[in-house]
């Protein structure tokens, strides 16, 4: 059994736990993907079909900005996101949801969306390997089919280990880019490896964004910081029992745990 094999299995043992002593309660949810494909660590496409079938017969899918801002009625809400940018958003995400009447949000960075060329990753900064970038044109037709077009930085930036000025202009550039090229403002942010500390927060805020998400698993909630909003990451390895699982909260116990490290920390 591989490593990752094994923490799959304890994760779901100590779901069937959690589950059977967690009550049943409205949730409202941000989702976090990355990429579709065959590469590790994309989510294959057909499973993501699978997923998205799945919430389109037991939740709302909605945006982001409905997730944060909802009363919480409906008994599920989920808004899907994407970080980085990848042009698989377009080849495969897009067709997929557009088939259930759904959009997503994409956080980009912004210095890899090509002119005409698509960029290629480098696992080296964090990307996700053999990874091809969205190009302007494509980020455009995303945003006029009615996604939300966010900022993931300039680079691929740990920005909890840049000094402020490195920060400020992540922050700004990115922005301004995506609202140069798309016409639009360009509200919402998203830490890079979801890593995040009071003082960024701060400075997210400072530089107009709306909202930042984390990478602390959990449901949106009344009392969530709208700059260190939690998500819950899809990760390839979950078949559609573990995905469902998870979107009803048997495995929010991993939120605990990063919490409590955090404390520590």
């Amino acid at each position: 059994m591989t490593a990752r094999m094994s923490r799959l299995t304890w994760k779901r043992g100590l779901g069937r736990l959690w589950g059977s002593l967690s009550p049943a309660r409205p949730r409202k949810l941000v989702l976090l993907y990355h990429s579709l494909g065959t590469n590790p660590p994309a989510v294959a496409a057909a499973n993501f079909r699978q997923q998205v079938a799945w919430l389109s017969r037991n939740a709302a899918i909605t945006s982001l900005d409905s997730v944060m801002h909802s009363s919480g009625q409906n008994p599920l809400e989920a808004a899907i996101t994407f970080d980085d940018g990848y042009a698989s958003l377009h080849d495969q995400v897009a067709p997929i949801l557009a088939e259930y009447g759904a959009t997503a949000t994409v956080y980009l960075n912004t210095g890899w969306i090509g002119e005409s060329v698509r960029k290629v990753s480098d696992a080296d900064l964090g990307h996700y390997p053999k990874e091809h970038f969205l190009t302007w044109d494509e980020v455009e037709e995303l945003a006029r089919a009615g996604w939300t077009i966010g900022s993931h930085g300039v680079e691929h930036l740990d920005l909890t280990r840049q000094d402020a000025d490195a920060v400020a202009r992540e922050l700004a550039e990115s922005k301004r880019e995506i609202e140069f090229r798309l016409g639009q403002s360009c509200q919402h942010f998203a830490y890079t490896w979801g890593r995040f500390k009071p003082a960024l927060q701060h400075a997210v805020r400072n530089a107009g964004y709306m909202s930042a998400v984390s990478g602390l698993h959990g449901p949106v909630t009344a009392t969530s910081d709208h700059y260190a909003l939690p998500r819950i990451d899809v990760r390839a390895e979950y078949e559609l029992r573990d995905f469902i699982d998870v979107v009803r909260g048997h495995w929010d116990y991993l939120g605990l745990k990063q919490r409590l490290v955090r404390r520590l920390a």
